[in-house]
């Protein structure tokens, strides 16, 4: 009997930790799912900021309208901007307004780590772009 019960015993903790190690596999899904949600929402409000901040609609970020660009990034909720490093990636790149769309799509779509980073997107895992 006491032989039975240890076997029963043994067999549900080990569904036990099957289930739960599968839970926690699910998690890390979501949360990996979570986490490209909060960059695309990032990626079109950032988008969405350089339009509006071409003041003149003449498809070009002027060295006058970088400064409330940079204010409009500023408030994006969780992101914040290297000012010094956009400021220089706008004006190398011309201004253009497909260029710096460009630009910073391609920042989103790979990470970039410590001071390389032009784009700092808070959360609890805080991504560095």
């Amino acid at each position: 009997d006491v032989e039975q019960a240890l076997d029963v015993i043994t067999q549900t903790q080990g569904q036990s930790v099957d289930a739960f190690a599968e839970q926690v596999k699910e998690n890390r899904d979501i949360l990996g799912q979570m986490q490209k949600n909060l960059r695309a929402n990032v990626l079109q409000n950032l988008l969405q900021v350089v339009i509006r901040s071409d003041r003149d609609d003449n498809m070009q970020i002027e060295f006058d309208e970088i400064d409330d660009l940079i204010t409009r990034i500023k408030k994006i909720n969780g992101v914040e901007v290297r000012e010094d490093k956009f400021r220089d990636m706008i004006t190398t790149s011309g201004g253009s307004l497909s260029t710096v769309m460009d630009i910073i799509k391609n920042l989103m779509a790979e990470d970039k780590g410590g001071d390389e980073a032009l784009f700092i997107i808070k959360d609890e895992g805080s991504v560095a772009l």
